[in-house]
């Protein structure tokens, strides 16, 4: 292989190592824009993710709903996790819980998508199936856990 190869494939494996160390720190979600999830995303400029297992798939089927009054957490019955540098909760006990700031909010058909970057991480150490969401059905790897949802998907 010449100089010149050899240079060009060390560029080459230089931006694929930056775009993976940059792409593994961004999460992205999709809000409706007349949710109260929505604008208190926009005041913030933060939200989490949490990667729900299995045993969580009450909580998820909760979480996708309105609720009453200011604390939908607390209206619904789902655990929280914090941590003091941020003012969104996360669901306490999920796979990992993933703080971000928002580095860009877009619209997106119906939705916003909020893009933002990974700021802070727990993780949990016991061994679970990931709860995952498909074709507006629950399931974890291997096998359905829902049937479909027969009214879409939540708002």
């Amino acid at each position: 292989m010449s100089t010149s190869a050899r240079r060009s494939r060390e560029i080459e494996q230089d931006r694929y190592a930056a775009a993976k160390q940059i792409l593994s720190r961004i999460a992205a979600i999709a809000e409706h824009p007349g949710s109260r999830t929505t604008r208190l995303i926009q005041a913030s400029r933060e939200f989490s993710v949490s990667l729900l297992h299995d045993a969580q798939q009450d909580l998820a089927m909760a979480a996708g709903r309105s609720a009453e009054g200011p604390d939908k957490f607390a209206a619904l019955g789902i655990p929280v996790a914090t941590q003091p540098e941020f003012k969104a909760p996360a669901v306490d006990g999920s796979l990992a819980m993933l703080w971000c700031r928002v580095v860009e909010e877009r619209p997106t058909g119906d939705h916003i998508l909020f893009v933002g970057e990974i700021q802070g991480a727990v993780t949990n150490d016991r061994k679970f199936d990931a709860l995952l969401r498909y074709r507006r059905r629950y399931l974890r790897m291997g096998h359905w856990t829902s049937e479909e949802a027969p009214e879409g998907y939540p708002t």
